[in-house]
């Protein structure tokens, strides 16, 4: 049996687990969501299972997260995953924007495989080239173009 396609993944993340943190990567693909350590996955949910993904604002610690609420036998289960975003960045004054928009784009792909949108590919290509047409005729501005770009691309 082949393994099927990841759309996204992400190393060097925790999981909150009952009332302990494992550090991890958080997992995509067309059908489940899942997040594995070393030695096992701590949990896993088909895409038709996960109710929510919702980015949080760190609060000064450097740490964002984002909360996802799972039907597990009829039970809502929450789910934290946390993501330590850059030190560098508390000099800088974007800290907790940077992971924000880590998150966000980890929200829009999930709720894209959730819904059966496109997860990226052509389709994205596509957007892109859009995009690229619009600030060409001066309709979105370099800052508008270069945002919505990183947001596509999940940067």
């Amino acid at each position: 049996m082949s393994e099927e396609k990841i759309i996204k993944k992400e190393d060097k993340l925790t999981c909150k687990v009952g009332f302990f943190w494992k550090k991890g990567s958080l997992v995509l693909t067309a059908s489940e969501l899942y997040f594995e350590s070393k030695k096992n996955k701590l949990f896993s949910a088909p895409l038709k299972d996960v109710v929510s993904a919702n980015p949080k604002k760190g609060i000064g610690n450097g740490i964002d997260q984002m909360i996802l609420h799972i039907n597990e036998n009829s039970k809502e289960r929450k789910i934290t995953i946390q993501h330590m975003a850059f030190w560098s960045g508390v000099a800088m004054g974007n800290l907790s924007q940077l992971g924000q928009m880590y998150f966000k784009s980890w929200e829009e792909a999930i709720n894209d495989a959730r819904f059966g949108r496109s997860t990226g590919g052509q389709s994205g290509l596509n957007d892109l080239e859009k995009l690229a047409d619009l600030k060409t005729k001066g309709i979105i501005t370099e800052e508008e173009f270069t945002a919505k770009k990183k947001q596509l691309l999940g940067l």
